[in-house]
């Protein structure tokens, strides 16, 4: 009987420990601007479990520490945590084809604001669980550039006979000299809300020279079966996502729905 009780607690007490096994799948560091007139350094990062699985709170942290290039530990905000049901799009360059995934996957993120100014060099992320266990990642910030902005009062939105969806904006002038000196390219989101709630994402990754995105009749109800309050962004980024310029958002409500025909 007590090998039994022993036993049981040792399987309690491993399962508890296992419960905060964590590992840093992504992170950047990253200056962002936004169009409104503010802009400040942000550290993001995604934890995942033993299974692969984005965490489902932020429980499992309890330290977060960031260091520069010089070795020095960076001050930084209290962290915040977040989640949101996704899909995500691509844009085939090659064959000039629009792709959507068609099922809602589970994501999270934490992230931090950086409260001193970015160096150039590598940066070094260590996170401490609950149980004391640390994990760490890299990521090299190269510099800093001031990206322009997508004018939010340039987007236009058209719906075809067939209830797909054209969102247009217009390509600032600045990105043509600007891609000469460095890889840039343009991410097109959309925040989905339910009674006030931000509750899904959708986004796509395009050529910075593109001032368009074509979304399916099927994705445009995927959509709008996830909420009432649609804002759509344009975000111009460098490519190693070291810099981010987001536009105002352009807002839908009731009007985002399908076409009818």
């Amino acid at each position: 009987m007590k090998k039994i009780l022993l036993l049981a607690v040792c399987l309690s007490f491993f399962t508890a420990v296992s419960a905060y096994s964590a590992e840093i799948a992504w992170m950047y560091v990253q200056h962002r601007a936004y169009e409104e007139g503010t802009s400040f350094n942000r550290l993001g990062f995604g934890l995942i479990d033993d299974e692969l699985r984005y965490l489902t709170s932020d429980s499992a942290v309890s330290e977060v520490k960031l260091y520069n290039a010089n070795g020095k530990e960076v001050k930084l905000a209290p962290f915040r945590f977040g989640t949101v049901n996704e899909i995500y799009g691509s844009y085939d360059t090659k064959n000039s084809q629009w792709r959507y995934s068609k099922t809602w996957q589970f994501d999270s993120w934490f992230s931090v604001n950086i409260l001193e100014e970015l160096i150039p060099g590598r940066y070094r992320l260590k996170i401490t669980t609950a149980d004391g266990k640390t994990t760490e990642r890299a990521y090299v910030f190269n510099r800093r550039i001031d990206l322009p902005f997508v004018d939010q009062k340039s987007m236009q939105v058209q719906r075809d006979m067939h209830g797909n969806f054209i969102w247009t904006w217009k390509v600032p002038e600045d990105m043509g000299f600007l891609a000469l000196q460095t890889k840039t390219q343009a991410r097109a989101a959309i925040d989905i809300f339910k009674n006030d709630e931000n509750v899904a994402y959708f986004s796509i990754i395009l050529p910075s020279h593109m001032g368009y995105v074509f979304l399916s009749d099927e994705v445009i109800k995927l959509i709008n079966e996830k909420g009432d309050r649609f804002e759509l962004i344009i975000s111009l980024e460098t490519r190693d996502k070291s810099n981010r310029a987001y536009s105002k958002p352009y807002i839908f409500r009731e009007e985002f729905k399908v076409a009818s025909r």
